[in-house]
């Protein structure tokens, strides 16, 4: 099913997403996003968490806020 909706954008070229669309994709505030540009299109998805240094988005492991897997972890021990 496609929803949709009309915003304006506010002075600074904000949007807010209706409560709707955002328990649709399970979104809470502070969460990141991604935006992709397609042509004319924005698109909106809830952004993978990935290891910073590699980009390998599974068996992750939270080091101060930042996302390391644990590949990476285990190199970071033997340097």
């Amino acid at each position: 099913m496609i929803y949709t909706c009309y915003k304006k954008l506010d002075e600074l070229g904000r949007i807010v997403l209706p409560k709707d669309i955002r328990e649709k994709i399970a979104v809470t505030p502070g969460e990141m996003l991604k935006l992709d540009v397609e042509g004319d299109r924005i698109v909106i998805t809830k952004a993978e968490k990935n290891c910073i240094f590699c980009g390998k988005t599974g068996d992750l492991r939270t080091l101060e806020g930042k996302s390391v897997c644990k590949n990476c972890i285990k190199k970071l021990n033997q340097a």
